[in-house]
């Protein structure tokens, strides 16, 4: 039995999405010895290498089995789109079940076994990550609209165009990083009428650290915003994986917040706020680090504005329906946590400040 230290080098599983003809193809071509599994026609009019476009989930496992049985002859091997690849999966699972859509077996049962195909083929890219080959994942956005409760309003989100409970998180674990690339339109105001106009054309920028309003990750420390440009990550493909430092500072554990901070006792008269504890609760801590993140930056908000208690929060989500009371704050959606909770502050914090005006003292 080995021991080994150190980073290890190995190829990378990359995944970017975004919106149509913002130039994910190209970009993915640009990856050293890239071929393409053409799902849904993109590189006709590219000088690539390419497969036959596949018709069936079978040639797409057939094309990736090929690299792996010849691994000098790729570089990175791309599959553009996994929307698209999605819909062969569909496809199949109807063929194999008798079944005239993927939603026509009952209770999500098809997506379940559509999720298990696409676990197949993930493993069978983990065979070819192995044999030193990148994998490119390319794929379309969509939006989806959060409604906040009452007073927080709502916002967009971008999200991966697949199956949002089975097939998106197994692609999102699965990648090392994950890019969202769309256009950001330069904006100005006039001073006379205090308008404001989108001037100079359009930019292409690439996200690649997890936001409210989109998906991604990152395990180099890239930077949260990029233009889109190859050159920005060209430095990975040769870098062992995990060796950029962490981008936060490490939290250290910290003792839990009992409940009886919200007792009159507990209060002081002064000004109505309970005593700020020393130390970050258990009940906004995880083990999932994106998570801890996002529940550190709520912890130091929530201090910042007095609510230095869990339960004031957990109070007012109670009260708008969206967890119970008893539910603790890590146990929350990640993307309840940032787009409700840290987005939404100002709204949350006057619900919170009611609450703690309003105690029994």
């Amino acid at each position: 039995m080995n021991i080994t230290k150190g980073p290890i080098r190995t190829a990378l599983r990359i995944g970017i999405y975004g919106t149509e003809g913002v130039g994910k193809t190209t970009f993915a071509a640009q990856f050293p010895g890239a071929v393409f599994i053409d799902t849904e026609g993109s590189t006709k009019h590219m000088d690539v290498a390419r497969f036959d476009p596949p018709e069936s989930l079978q040639d797409v496992k057939d094309q990736i089995a090929y690299v792996i049985g010849h691994p000098e002859e790729v570089g990175t091997l791309v599959i553009d789109t996994v929307d698209w690849l999605e819909r062969l999966i569909f496809r199949a699972v109807c063929k194999e079940n008798n079944l005239e859509n993927i939603e026509a077996m009952g209770y999500g049962k098809g997506y379940v076994l559509a999720k298990q195909k696409m676990q197949e083929l993930l493993d069978m890219l983990d065979d070819v990550i192995r044999r030193g080959i990148h994998v490119v994942l390319v794929c379309h956005s969509m939006i989806r609209k959060f409604e906040l409760p009452d007073e927080m309003g709502s916002y967009d989100r971008y999200m991966l165009k697949l199956n949002e409970k089975n097939i998106a998180p197994l692609v999102k674990e699965w990648t090392d990083v994950l890019l969202f690339v769309n256009y950001r339109t330069n904006i100005v105001t006039d001073e006379k009428t205090k308008t404001k106009k989108g001037t100079g054309g359009q930019k292409r920028i690439m996200y690649a650290n997890h936001s409210a309003t989109w998906d991604a990750k990152n395990r180099f420390g890239l930077p949260d915003e990029m233009p889109f440009e190859f050159d920005r990550i060209a430095h990975l493909l040769n870098a062992p994986k995990e060796t950029a430092a962490p981008q936060e500072e490490k939290i250290e554990p910290m003792e839990p917040v009992s409940l009886p901070h919200l007792t009159k006792a507990k209060v002081t008269k002064a000004d109505k706020v309970p005593p700020i504890p020393a130390d970050r609760p258990d009940s906004m801590k995880s083990d999932d680090p994106e998570k801890d993140q996002l529940l550190a930056r709520l912890w130091e908000i929530m201090l910042k504005d007095k609510v230095p208690d869990p339960l004031i929060v957990q109070a007012v989500v109670a009260e708008k329906e969206y967890y119970d009371l008893t539910v603790p704050i890590r146990d929350y959606d990640k993307d309840f946590i940032e787009g409700c909770l840290i987005e939404a502050w100002d709204a949350v914090n006057k619900l919170c400040q009611t609450k703690i005006n309003d105690l029994p003292f």
